[in-house]
């Protein structure tokens, strides 16, 4: 297509008669702008229909430093938990909470908790945590499902406690 502009006197535009004619032509350039963004865009997979990407599938990159834990010996009074050794039967850790890893961030939480003498805990809540709530709700709901060796028949444990690090984007026990 060629566009010839008058070097003097008149709006005349060449090839086109009349103003009519060029917003035709604008509105037809732009549906085929859209018509190609649309074609490129149907290329690239629908977020709605995959999956979101798991941020613990990349590597972790820390934000600050890990926190001084605390001494979990300090913590533990001389009744706690007394009167049976505890035998895990079903324990798995909590995971990295998925927000936390994606912020690269880092902590730990001790967790107090009952055993029934059928094996089950109870009362589980978190006793000390840094940074707190970023970690309290996995750490919680992992120590509610662990079932530990049956007690003596009425024996209950009392205030047993069990502390997660999140660090470097694992979970484990101390």
């Amino acid at each position: 297509m060629h566009l010839s502009l008058p070097l003097r006197g008149g709006l005349g535009w060449g090839v086109f008669r009349s103003l009519e004619s060029v917003l035709m032509l604008i509105a037809r350039l732009i549906g085929l702008l859209a018509c190609a963004a649309l074609a490129a865009c149907s290329a690239l997979p629908d977020i709605r229909a995959t999956e979101r990407l798991d941020p613990r599938s990349q590597p972790f990159f820390p934000t600050s430093d890990f926190p001084v834990t605390p001494n979990v010996e300090s913590l533990i009074g001389p009744e706690d938990c007394q009167g049976a050794t505890l035998a895990a039967q079903e324990f798995e850790l909590p995971e990295y909470p998925a927000r936390a890893y994606s912020r690269g961030l880092q902590g730990w939480v001790v967790v107090r908790f009952h055993v029934y003498d059928t094996g089950q805990t109870h009362r589980v809540r978190v006793a000390r945590a840094v940074p707190s709530g970023h970690f309290n709700g996995t750490s919680v709901e992992a120590v509610e499902n662990w079932v530990f060796r049956s007690l003596q028949p009425g024996q209950v444990l009392n205030n047993c406690v069990v502390m997660f690090e999140y660090r470097m984007g694992r979970v484990r026990v101390r």
